[in-house]
């Protein structure tokens, strides 16, 4: 009689035991989702094929921390165009056309209002290049243009050109 009591405290505890440890288990994978979803935005942006999209802010460049492009390897023009689309610029910013030259350089014709302010111009530029540089692009070209469509201004950058603007 005893040994039958015995069994039935140890089964009893056992299943104490293991109601216990799928209890604990549970809120910790309620906690580990919340870092999961956390840590899959990180880790979207280190995997290859993607492109961390930027924006300029009114002072600096900022990652576009929910969006994301998908590189398309077998075909940069319409990876770039798909980035140009995806981008969030300025409203007084429009890219009206892009080049590529087969030696990994890109060049894009922008426009910009009249009232656009050096630095906003600038930010904009350095939110650009930083989201098309990891197209795998080595020299990027910004050639401003008129009311006419007249070439105004040529700029060259590379992804060291925004130095300050890294993280």
């Amino acid at each position: 009689m005893r040994n039958v009591i015995m069994r039935k405290l140890r089964g009893n505890n056992l299943i104490l035991l293991m109601i216990l440890s799928l209890g604990m288990g549970l809120v910790s994978c309620g906690n580990s989702d919340t870092e999961r979803q956390g840590s899959i935005t990180d880790n979207v942006s280190q995997k290859a094929g993607t492109v961390q999209l930027y924006h300029a802010t009114d002072s600096s460049v900022e990652p576009d921390e929910a969006r994301y492009q998908l590189k398309q390897p077998d075909n940069q023009s319409a990876a770039l165009e798909e980035v140009i689309e995806a981008m969030t610029l300025d409203p007084m910013v429009t890219i009206e056309r892009y080049s590529l030259e087969e030696d990994k350089e890109v060049t894009l014709y922008i426009r910009y209002d009249k009232e656009i302010t050096e630095e906003i111009k600038l930010l904009n530029d350095a939110a650009i290049v930083k989201s098309i540089e990891n197209l795998d692009f080595t020299t990027i070209y910004v050639i401003t243009l008129g009311e006419d469509d007249r070439e105004l201004e040529t700029a060259t950058y590379t992804d060291s050109s925004f130095y300050y603007y890294n993280e």
